[in-house]
């Protein structure tokens, strides 16, 4: 289970580096081609990958949420199984 955590956090921050990647690239866009005639469906094109990548980072964020949830309410459990195995061992 931690080792999917891992995982995850890993893709959490992999996607956050591509997002602020495609930004920078936007905005560079923005300057150089903003009077050029396809310059509109290549923003929106940009925008919407964006958008995408904003929705699978919150997706990520959720799983990894209840992957912490999960492995905290494990390592209580561990932690009452063994107090409760010293008390009666």
């Amino acid at each position: 289970m931690k080792k999917m955590y891992g995982l995850i956090a890993e893709r959490i921050n992999a996607k956050k580096i591509e997002l602020s990647e495609r930004q920078d690239q936007f905005d560079v866009m923005w300057h150089n081609e903003k009077n050029s005639g396809c310059f509109e469906r290549n923003a929106i094109n940009d925008l919407l990958i964006m958008q995408q990548l904003k929705s699978e980072i919150s997706e990520l964020k959720h799983w990894e949420m209840l992957m912490r949830v999960q492995i905290q309410k494990g390592d209580k459990d561990e932690i009452s199984s063994n107090q409760g195995n010293a008390m009666f061992g």
